[in-house]
C-alpha cells in the first residue's frame, strides 16, 4: 500500500504543480480549471483523483473572500 494519494500516484507532475502554487489564489483558479470542463469533450479524471482535486479546492484560499466578515460584525461594520 502506498502513502501517496491517487493524485500523486497517477499525475505526479500535476501534484507538483499544485504544491508549487499552494496557498495562492492562483491555485484556486488552477484547481477550478481542472475540475470543470470548459472546453468540452474532455476525458476527465478518474473518480479517486477527482475527489482529491475537489478536496484540495475546498482547502485552498478562495479569491472572492477578501476579509473576515465575522470580525466586521463584531466591530459593528456592515
Amino acid at each position: 500500500m502506498s502513502d501517496l494519494s491517487p493524485l500523486e500516484e497517477k499525475f505526479p507532475r500535476l501534484a507538483q504543480k499544485i504544491v508549487a502554487s499552494w496557498g495562492t489564489y492562483a491555485c484556486f483558479d488552477e484547481l477550478q480549471d481542472l475540475l470543470l470542463d470548459r472546453r468540452g469533450g474532455r476525458q476527465g479524471f478518474p473518480p479517486d483523483v477527482y475527489a482529491d482535486l475537489f478536496l484540495l479546492q475546498l482547502l485552498v484560499p478562495h479569491p472572492k473572500v477578501h476579509h473576515d466578515v465575522w470580525s466586521d460584525a463584531v466591530k459593528g461594520k456592515k
